[in-house]
Parts: structure tokens; sequence; C-alpha cells
């Protein structure tokens, strides 16, 4: 079964309409309030997810056959790199926790912000910041290395 072209032009979600926010943790971890998010201007791409992770095995029991036991997943953000601009809040927020070695929360909207549209939170650590300068060219963030445990929470705005 497909899609005509009507309907598949109906069903797709343009990039340009994503958003990506980030804001620091409430007290003790707790997920910020929504007004505490401030929106990271991405230069090109931003990629969220998650993968499985498993436990791999063999013994005598088993025939020497492999087994794999899930034992949880592993989050993934990738961003690209940003213009850096000194007072941006969002670029604000994540060179904060690079400094601090604190984690901070995010949200990214694949269809962008409005009620019923799917956000996936999580919560993520900013590991590199690096800030770039090109002689004929704009001073940048170059692409953060980011950890995020566990799966992100998929849900609908609001």
């Amino acid at each position: 079964m497909g899609y005509t072209p009507a309907e598949l032009l109906s069903k797709v979600t343009l990039g340009r309409e994503s958003l990506f926010r980030v804001a620091p943790l409430g007290v003790n971890g707790a997920m910020p309030a929504a007004a505490a998010y401030k929106e990271l201007c991405l230069a090109s791409e931003v990629t969220v997810g998650f993968e499985n992770q498993t436990i791999s095995f063999a013994n005598f029991c088993s025939g020497g056959t492999n087994i794999d036991i899930p034992f949880g997943e592993t989050g993934t953000v990738d961003l690209s790199e940003m213009q850096w601009i000194a007072d941006d809040e969002a670029l604000v927020i994540m060179e904060t926790a690079a400094r601090d070695k604190e984690a901070i929360a995010y949200e990214f909207m694949p269809e962008g912000a409005g009620a019923g549209k799917v956000v996936y939170r999580g919560v993520m650590n900013v590991n590199s910041w690096k800030v770039k300068a090109a002689a004929a060219g704009l001073v940048t963030v170059e692409n953060p290395t980011l950890t995020s445990p566990g799966k992100p929470e998929k849900a609908t705005q609001v």
C-alpha cells in the first residue's frame, strides 16, 4: 500500500519547521518549566533518538550460541554547527553546561511548535565546546559532543 502524491504531500514534514530548545534542569534534576527553554538556532540539522543496548554471551547451555539480553537504552543527540552570538541565551546555557559539567534538558519538535504536535524531551550532557573563527567567515560553534542517558520521552505538545 502506497500513498498518492497528494496524500504524501499532506503527510511529510519539512525540516525547516523543526525546533530544538534547551534549558537548565530544575532543583534536584527536575525537568524545567516551558518558559525556561530557549531555542537553539542550528545551522543545518539535528538528530535525536536512542540505541538499544544488549549484553551478549555464550555458554555450554546455549551450545556456544550467542544470546543477547536487552538491558537499556543510550540516547543520541547530534547537533550541527551553530552561529556564535555572545549573548544568545541558548548558547549560554550550552556553554555553561559544558563548563560546569552539568546536564541540561532539551526538547525537539520535528513538526514545529503547536498543540497536538510531537515533542521529544530528554536530558543531555555537553561534553565539548569549541568556538571557531575563520578570516573570511562567521564565528561558529563547532558540532558539540553530546551524550544522553536513556531514551527521549515522546509526547504531544499541549
